[in-house]
């Protein structure tokens, strides 16, 4: 037992450590819960609870892809109870920890793996999380998987890894539609790489010649999308519509317009939003709104709205370019600031206050934010302590590349592919960027934050032995 405690101890304390979290955050909510008529009332942080509860194996209208909801509706048939897809969250949860270690120890020692794994198993915005019904729980392990093995890719270059990471980015994007783009951009990613591979002096990128560096993108995407082509056959067959998702056709008009008109118009996002759905009752008569009930429609009415809600979004994002193109960058900038534990508070005290910033910036009135920073408590400082830590976090996304392709080049592969997912999940979420969204992105955050605060700690510890031997 000693051996085996020895053996395995950064990983059993790992482990326990997660545990130790995520007893104290279900304890915590739960007993602010009581108050409120019970758990039940932490549905309302996760939009797709009331969908998986039904244990219909795919959500209504199918306004997000199915595997998320497959997964809990298996778990609610074979157990009978939601308890059971807790526990298996938290089991996806030690396989997102393992996999953690596994992609930093492609590039970093032992010890740094570790304390990476360490760091995510104890952060409280995750491990909340695990305690709500969302389909981060599943996706972020898939998709971590698809990093490791496109990881393996990068650092020996067989292309039977990056065939499995497409099989792996497929799951993932069947479960979420965030990586849908995904295989593209990283492709793009790679070929620039190599592009530029002599000019930056990667040498130790693998020895893959181009014909068989194009061949093994083209068969990476390729069956990516395979694993997406049944359900974009099923979805024509059931709404007799090429789509994959239908939240596609509904995003750009009820979440993407809003911004812009809030600006021309110098009104709020809740005004915004509350014109568009009254152009849609004007222009449809009753309609599907934003992911509603599309059972009380025909197919043919239901697709005549969907195209209503694109074609009117394109139409007007695409005259304002200019415009909206400022609000979306701005929109993208909360992506790598905003407070999960600020969140965590709201749903703890059942009080939410923050402004929206980023609009109030927009519109120049900054009375609302003024009024948000003046008043010191509690969970001010949250907000703040939070802004801050991931205010460096991503500071250092952004220097980790630039110091490691000067001094430690093994690892600035990572380190740039690392900050150009980060700003591609930034500006795909934009302008309805959630805290959530980042949680996938975290090893990426992590990493780069130890990493740059290990340059500057070691950049300090030589410059006293300097010193020292100096006055010697």
């Amino acid at each position: 037992m000693g051996k085996f405690f020895i053996k395995y101890r950064s990983g059993i304390i790992v482990v326990a450590a997660f545990l130790l979290v995520r007893i104290l955050v279900l304890v915590t909510f739960w007993q602010a819960s009581q108050n409120k008529g019970g758990w039940n009332n932490f549905y309302n942080w996760a939009q797709s609870a009331p969908q998986v509860l039904l244990g219909k194996f795919h959500e209504i209208c199918d306004w997000h892809p199915p595997l998320y909801y497959t997964f809990t509706s298996s778990i609610l048939f074979l157990f009978k109870s939601q308890w059971f897809i807790y526990f298996f969250q938290l089991l996806l949860s030690l396989v997102t920890l393992w996999l953690v270690y596994k992609i930093t120890r492609l590039f970093f020692s032992h010890k740094v793996s570790y304390i990476i794994a360490l760091i995510i198993a104890v952060e409280p915005f995750w491990a909340w999380h695990n305690w709500l019904l969302v389909s981060e729980n599943l996706f972020i392990p898939l998709l971590l998987a698809g990093f490791y093995l496109f990881f393996r890719f990068i650092k020996i270059g067989l292309s039977r890894n990056l065939n499995l990471a497409a099989l792996f980015f497929g799951l993932a994007t069947l479960t979420r539609l965030n990586s849908l783009f995904l295989t593209v951009f990283l492709s793009f990613l790679v070929m620039l790489l190599y592009i530029l591979r002599f000019r930056l002096q990667l040498s130790f990128l693998p020895n893959v010649g181009w014909k068989r560096l194009v061949s093994d993108l083209f068969i990476f995407n390729l069956i990516f999308f395979a694993v997406l082509t049944p359900w974009f056959i099923r979805n024509k067959i059931v709404y007799d519509r090429f789509t994959f998702a239908n939240i596609v056709s509904t995003n750009y008009y009820y979440y993407n317009l809003p911004p812009l008109i809030a600006l021309q118009k110098n009104i709020s996002y809740n005004e915004a939003l509350k014109s568009v759905e009254n152009r849609a009752q004007e222009s449809l008569g009753k309609n599907v709104g934003s992911q509603g009930n599309c059972q009380v429609f025909t197919k043919e009415e239901f697709n005549r709205q969907l195209d209503f809600y694109g074609d009117e979004a394109k139409k007007e994002i695409l005259a304002n370019f200019v415009p909206y193109l400022k609000i979306h960058l701005i929109k993208a900038i909360p992506y790598f600031f905003q407070s999960g534990y600020f969140d965590m508070y709201s749903a703890y005290s059942g009080e939410y206050s923050k402004p929206d910033i980023t609009s109030a910036i927009l519109k120049g009135d900054l009375n609302g934010i003024m009024q948000f920073f003046s008043a010191i408590n509690l969970k001010l400082i949250i907000y703040l302590f939070e802004v801050a830590f991931w205010g460096l976090s991503s500071l250092a996304v952004f220097l980790a590349p630039i110091y490691a392709y000067f001094k430690d080049k093994e690892k600035f592969i990572f380190f740039i592919v690392g900050a150009a997912v980060i700003i591609f999940s930034a500006l795909l979420t934009s302008p309805f960027v959630l805290v959530r969204y980042r949680l996938p992105n975290y090893i990426f955050f992590f990493i780069s934050l130890v990493y740059i605060l290990n340059v500057i700690i070691s950049a300090i510890k030589n410059h006293e032995q300097k010193i020292i031997k100096k006055d010697n």
